[in-house]
């Protein structure tokens, strides 16, 4: 098995535990937004990225000019990704946001394709195929019309979409641990110039239990972005990365059912989740 591919599958697992204690996070009886909630997430994640470069060794203030500006991108770009999906949060379980989400592919897979020259097989195209045709199954409700909420899981996966292009752009000149804690501090700082009200009125009813899961969710956080950085350090296409990460939702469904105690369209969950399992079983194929 190919080194790149053994990191994807290392951080299906992690990004499971983040979302599940996003959506934990964002429906406690302290009612906050998703911009409040992932200004904490942010942070923490930073907070981690920059003590392991520390560790290792690798961390350091002399970086090019050049980057700047990709980092004032990517914190704009995360910030109305993660403010658009998690909001979604609200009205959707985390699977079904997820599905949804997976649009992300689309983006990143076409980026890659004409600014990081990325290559795909024909067996990488079906299997990304599959795994979009989740998204249709998923929402396909003759009864009802598109949600808002629906529609912010959409909207959040476009731009995450991009935010992972230009990961895999930057994190192959830099070391994934500083570009962790640089990329979460820029999204965090966007977080609080464009919301800074916000975020300071809805911290002062949060208590310490509160943030449980917001630790928990930057801990798995971390551990997701960085195995992903390794993947893309080590020749990941970044739309088949990306494609892979999706398949979490098999993940999450259990965990929704085990510790949400969430049974709602578990049948069209499974088959939705099954679809898009096997399409990253077809990425896989050499």
């Amino acid at each position: 098995m190919q080194t790149w591919l053994i990191f994807s599958l290392l951080s299906v697992a992690a990004l499971a535990g983040s979302e599940i204690s996003q959506k934990i996070s964002l429906t406690q009886k302290v009612n906050i937004s998703a911009i409040t909630n992932n200004f904490f997430v942010w942070t923490i994640q930073a907070t981690i990225g920059i003590l392991l470069a520390i560790i290792f060794g690798q961390f350091s203030i002399s970086l090019p000019y050049s980057i700047l500006w990709k980092l004032f991108l990517i914190g704009i770009v995360y910030f109305a990704g993660g403010t658009l999906f998690y909001t979604s949060y609200k009205g959707n379980s985390p699977s079904i946001s997820i599905v949804l989400g997976t649009i992300s592919v689309v983006f990143s897979s076409l980026l890659g394709k004409f600014f990081l020259h990325d290559i795909y097989t024909m067996a990488m195209v079906g299997g990304i195929i599959l795994i979009l045709s989740s998204i249709a199954f998923i929402n396909i409700n003759l009864k009802e019309k598109l949600n808002k909420y629906n529609l912010y899981a959409i909207l959040g996966g476009m731009c995450f979409g991009m935010a992972f292009t230009i990961d895999k752009y930057v994190v192959t000149t830099i070391s994934p641990f500083m570009y962790l804690g640089l990329m979460c501090l820029s999204v965090a700082l966007v977080s609080l110039i464009t919301s800074y009200k916000r975020i300071s009125t809805e911290s002062s009813s949060l208590k310490p239990n509160n943030f449980i899961p917001m630790i928990s969710s930057a801990s798995f956080g971390a551990t997701f972005n960085l195995f992903t950085f390794f993947a893309y350090k080590n020749g990941a296409n970044v739309g088949v990365a990306d494609a892979i990460n999706n398949s979490t939702v098999f993940l999450v469904i259990l965990l929704e059912i085990i510790l949400l105690k969430d049974h709602k369209n578990l049948f069209k969950k499974i088959l939705a989740a099954s679809l898009a399992t096997a399409g990253v079983i077809l990425i896989g194929i050499k």
